[in-house]
């Protein structure tokens, strides 16, 4: 899909999820090199980027029911204003507590803003499915971005001078974000709201749906897949005695093979169907999580971190073009947030447990773990295509 042909309300939206979330991927390798450079270790840092989520765990299907009831515009400035303070306790105190305490700001405002940008995204006007796979693969381009900048900028402040500094500049993608809000349609929300009894059977309702509950499972593998290197990607380049500035462009290499991904998504989404995708990505994933265990060097790790994200990638347009195809009118938001809510719980759950794994019995054990489930959700993917 050309971009010419992009429906014009597609773009602020973009613009919003880059600037937006260049705090928050930043933050994560500062935050976390932070907490190595102190000496807490890899379980500290496990449940840092852990707490990123822990909210979202909670809240996640209320934030999606938000955005179907108020619309987006409200919905994305609330998330944005928290980023904004989880990024700026940092900035008036570098210290652990109060990175911690920013990791649930902007973990939760990341969440919230995702989930109304995803569900405005998705009611833009569209001729076929494939183009919703487009819009979506033009949309997670901007997230992709914000991912590569975010840290890189990060790794080369904290360097240059210091992690104040960093946190500081971080925050100024958020500001932007803001002031780009007003672009945003001011809806009131889904017309077609569903019956109360529909809202009263909550996820439950959703799940009992087959395709549903196999797209769930598919995000949630690549969920994990994505989580775990968010943890382990710094303690991997710690190991192998990179600086702050080798770590953030480890990160950023991974983040790059997500953008590569989606650019080309645009292009092939009419060719391909989203379940014939997906099963290829979780057959790269777990690939690539079956040799990080051997990479020892920076070439290596950065060549498997962008294989990685090309997989993780390619995931997410994907599935919420899928869940705007299936889920129940009116609930759309709502499907969407519990889609969130399982990635969120794998980003609470991953850091944690994983963290625990990796510090009692090494690396390889996690590693393997993740690519035998994504390749049996790659598997399951292959059949996907029978359910519609």
């Amino acid at each position: 899909m050309r971009p010419s042909r992009l429906p014009k309300p597609l773009f602020p939206l973009i613009a919003i999820m880059l600037f937006g979330h260049v705090a928050v991927s930043g933050g994560r390798v500062a935050s976390s090199v932070f907490v190595l450079q102190s000496g807490a270790g890899e379980s500290a840092v496990g449940l840092l980027i852990g707490l990123y989520s822990v909210v979202s765990v909670l809240l996640g299907l209320q934030f999606g029911r938000w955005s179907d009831r108020f619309g987006p515009r409200r919905v994305v400035r609330g998330g944005l204003l928290s980023i904004l303070v989880g990024i700026l306790l940092p900035v008036c105190w570098p210290a652990l507590p109060s990175m911690l305490a920013g990791a649930v700001f902007c973990g939760t405002g990341v969440t919230v803003a995702s989930v109304a940008i995803q569900h405005a995204v998705g009611g833009l006007p569209i001729e076929t499915t494939q183009q919703r796979v487009a819009l979506f693969g033009w949309l997670t381009l901007g997230h992709s971005t914000s991912s590569v900048l975010g840290p890189f900028i990060a790794g080369a402040m904290i360097d240059a001078a210091g992690f104040r500094a960093a946190f500081a500049v971080l925050c100024m993608g958020t500001l932007l974000a803001l002031l780009l809000t007003r672009r945003v349609a001011d809806t009131h929300g889904d017309e077609a709201m569903p019956p109360q009894s529909q809202h009263a059977q909550g996820w439950r309702g959703l799940l009992a749906d087959p395709s549903l509950r196999t797209i769930y499972l598919l995000t949630s593998a690549n969920a994990v897949a994505w989580d775990a290197f968010t943890f382990l990607g710094p303690v991997l380049g710690h190991r192998a005695v990179l600086s702050a500035t080798a770590i953030g462009t480890m990160m950023s290499c991974f983040a790059l093979g997500t953008f590569a991904v989606r650019a080309v998504i645009p292009w092939v989404a009419h060719r391909l169907g989203e379940w014939r995708m997906l099963a290829a990505a979780l057959a790269l994933i777990a690939c690539v999580w079956a040799l990080l265990p051997f990479a020892r060097a920076g070439a290596p790790l950065f060549l498997l971190a962008f294989l990685l994200g090309s997989g993780v990638g390619c995931g997410q347009p994907n599935v919420l073009s899928l869940l705007h195809r299936f889920a129940p009118a009116g609930r759309v938001g709502e499907a969407i947030g519990l889609r969130s809510l399982f990635g969120n719980l794998s980003g609470v759950g991953v850091p944690w447990l994983f963290g625990a794994t990796a510090a009692i019995a090494g690396l390889w054990p996690v590693c393997w773990l993740i690519a035998c489930a994504a390749a049996v959700a790659s598997m399951r993917a292959r059949r996907g295509a029978q359910l519609g």
